[in-house]
């Protein structure tokens, strides 16, 4: 991977990969666009952005999409021109995407139609332009023809947008011309990325395209793609997600390898690509992960040409990494899922284990240059194996939290030396060698008897036992107002839910401290998740 120096994105992607030539370069349903095609399309999009909008440095732009060929196209060719991207979540209702788009006086929106409908009428009374896109844009000819035809007439149903263009007539018109763009802009804002922050308030990330080519210049050294364009990535997570813009997206672009993103996850689509093509990596959250394990047919020798896998986004226990590398073992590879860990305030990733170094259990060691530190209430680092907070620094961090006051580095803690810190808000320690172990959320410490319970402890344990689905430990409340332990439990088949209790007690009680022992289970169907998958704790605390 090339240095990355002051390199926008796209110049970063354009100068990493000028060294292979022409290679496939992304896959939509059957079709492929190679490197010069995937770059043709950039050119064009920025000459519309630049010549129909008059869209220039500093303005902010909203791709509104699922992770899609176009969705990548777009966060190109606006960087080329100095523009901030704002990504936001394809499913959220009309009303956020609103408040985003008069929020950050973005000057226009990619959409999909099929999406639209919910948000025509709303982006109508905003007043900004939209451009349309269309599942059937990077579809094979055939195929184009039949999906065009059903999407022309569901538009037919919808109220028209007042101000409005397709992607497909922009390429159309724009193919082949080019505008003068911005070079060595590193340090520019390249995108906002909408997340959690570390206090459970939602934050708005900013993040350089310096930041962001740092990241991928540090994870280039795990994964050398060894025929351009042959080799496969495929993408399950959303580009509205650090960890799919930044790693599975633009790394995997970086070392040219043929991408292909999915508009969702679909663990049985997952197994066919798997099937049909030279996949050697793929990246995602522990959820996905465990339905893939539960997919029919994705435990095969096709999982021989894998090289790498990571997960990150939330704890895996290691009973699960157990049996997932098992598979992976029995197979022929010696690749192995391996844990990581990072947040969007440090583009994605920071630590990770690679296939050559790893510990069990934990979340690797940092990244080439990131600092991590595990620090006490006062921002002092605490004694080797004690747990405390998750801090980091290094070329990654974010420029600092949006906010509408102008503040510089904003959410960021300096320190006397002037070095910048990301205060994760999650809780760790390192071992003697260095290695990182999680050890759960800091806002979902339990505290019961002056005692620190963790759940992801709890949550571990519960994935040793056979008829668990899948689990959540949460802080509940005794009649009497203490604190204790409540475990919301899903289940892979019904069965006495009175000798389940019981069997979890036990476990708990022969492998846990006393204050760690559930004090009131609860089963549901089906636990309740974030748009990431993630099992949402929140709203099962809420439910007490």
């Amino acid at each position: 991977m090339i240095e990355t120096k002051n390199y926008n994105c796209y110049e970063y992607y354009v100068k990493a990969t000028e060294q292979f030539g022409e290679y496939k370069q992304a896959q939509h349903m059957d079709l492929i666009i190679t490197r010069s095609e995937f770059i043709r399309d950039v050119e064009a999009l920025a000459a519309y952005f630049k010549t129909e909008l008059g869209l220039k440095k500093g303005d902010v732009y909203t791709i509104f999409l699922p992770s899609d060929i176009e969705s990548l196209v777009g966060f190109y060719a606006l960087n080329k021109l100095g523009v901030i991207v704002n990504f936001v979540h394809p499913l959220l209702p009309a009303e956020k995407l609103k408040e985003y788009l008069v929020q950050f006086k973005s000057k226009g929106v990619m959409i999909l139609d099929l999406l639209s409908v919910k948000h025509i009428k709303m982006i109508n009374e905003v007043g900004v332009p939209a451009l349309v896109c269309h599942n059937s844009d990077y579809a094979a000819p055939l195929k184009r023809v039949a999906t065009s035809a059903g999407e022309n007439f569901l538009l037919t149903l919808y109220p028209k947008f007042k101000n409005s263009d397709s992607y497909s007539k922009i390429m159309k018109r724009y193919r082949g011309k080019k505008v003068e763009g911005l070079s060595e802009n590193g340090t520019d804002i390249a995108c906002y990325l909408n997340g959690g922050g570390t206090t459970g308030k939602s934050k708005t990330i900013m993040l350089t395209s310096k930041a962001i080519n740092e990241l991928v210049y540090k994870m280039g050294y795990i994964d050398k793609v060894e025929i351009p364009g042959e080799e496969a990535e495929i993408i399950v997570l959303p580009f509205f997600h650090c960890f799919g813009l930044c790693v599975a997206g633009h790394m995997v672009m970086c070392n040219a390898a043929r991408i292909i993103p999915l508009m969702q996850f679909d663990a049985k689509l997952v197994v066919k690509l798997y099937k049909k093509n030279n996949v050697v990596g793929i990246g995602g959250i522990p959820n996905m992960f465990k339905k893939l394990y539960r997919a029919k047919g994705f435990d095969g020798p096709h999982l021989g040409n894998t090289r790498m896998m990571f997960v990150g986004g939330d704890d895996l226990s290691p009973s699960f990494l157990n049996d997932f590398n098992n598979m992976l073992d029995r197979n022929g590879t010696s690749a192995r899922l391996r844990q990581g860990y990072g947040l969007t305030e440090v583009c994605s990733a920071c630590c990770t284990n690679t296939n050559w170094v790893n510990k069990d259990g934990s979340i690797g060691k940092p990244l080439e240059g990131m600092n991590i530190q595990i620090w006490d209430d006062n921002c002092k680092e605490v004694p080797t194996g004690e747990v405390g907070e998750i801090c980091i620094s290094g070329s990654t961090v974010m420029a600092g939290y949006w906010n509408e006051e102008g503040i510089e580095k904003l959410g960021l803690y300096i320190d006397e030396n002037g070095t910048e810190w990301v205060r994760s808000g999650d809780l760790g320690y390192k071992d003697e060698e260095g290695f990182l172990f999680f050890a759960g959320r800091k806002k979902r410490l339990i505290i019961i008897s002056g005692y620190n319970v963790y759940p992801v402890d709890i949550e571990n344990l519960m994935d040793t036992i056979p008829f668990i689905k899948e689990s959540c430990a949460v802080k509940g409340t005794s009649p009497e107002g203490k604190p204790l332990v409540r475990l919301y439990v899903s289940l892979k088949q019904a069965g006495n839910e009175e000798e389940y209790k019981a069997q979890i007690i036990k476990a708990c009680e022969e492998n846990l401290d006393k204050f760690s022992v559930p004090r009131d289970i609860v089963f549901l169907k089906d636990l309740p998740h974030t748009p990431l998958e993630k099992v949402d704790f929140m709203a099962l605390e809420k439910m007490q």
